[in-house]
């Protein structure tokens, strides 16, 4: 694979590759996920990161819906850029927000860390890809009319 492709997966019993994802679908409903669990803005942002840096599916040895970061790279997403990353303010922050994430449902701890080795935690949402839905070539895309409300959301394909 040369740089910048994406990796590729053949999916049995279809004509077409698909290109694995990283974090898409975790990362759609971290954000409900944080919503509906009433999460604070530090928890809900580092779920998002979480979610965004986990495989939405497994990948070889590699469990989906896993993050393994460093407390470092879980600060950057908090918003301490390096050097402060690695201050024990940072640190603190990332505890909290772990311990609000684990509290409240989001995450599970599957490994600690020490000794070298980050903490490993699996996310507790969805990250299942949709089925696909194809709209044919010679179909509009429906557009509600000028001043009027009055459309059909079910035929949207987003």
């Amino acid at each position: 694979m040369g740089r910048g492709e994406r990796p590729r997966e053949h999916v049995a019993g279809d004509a077409e590759l698909r290109v694995t994802v990283m974090g898409l679908y975790a990362a759609k409903n971290a954000v409900l996920v944080s919503m509906r669990l009433g999460l604070g803005n530090t928890a809900a942002r580092l779920l998002n990161h979480m979610a965004l840096e986990c495989w939405d599916e497994p990948r070889g040895e590699q469990a989906a819906r896993r993050y393994f970061a460093g407390r470092e790279s879980s600060a950057i997403a908090l918003g301490f850029g390096a050097p402060a990353n690695a201050s024990e303010a940072a640190h603190r922050a990332v505890k909290r927000a772990i311990k609000e994430l684990i509290e409240r449902g989001a995450i599970r701890r599957v490994r600690l860390g020490g000794r070298g080795e980050t903490s490993e935690y699996e996310l507790l949402l969805d990250s299942s890809r949709p089925a696909a839905v194809r709209r044919g070539a010679d179909e509009p895309i429906p557009f509600p009319s000028q001043g009027t409300n009055d459309w059909s959301p079910q035929r949207a394909n987003f």
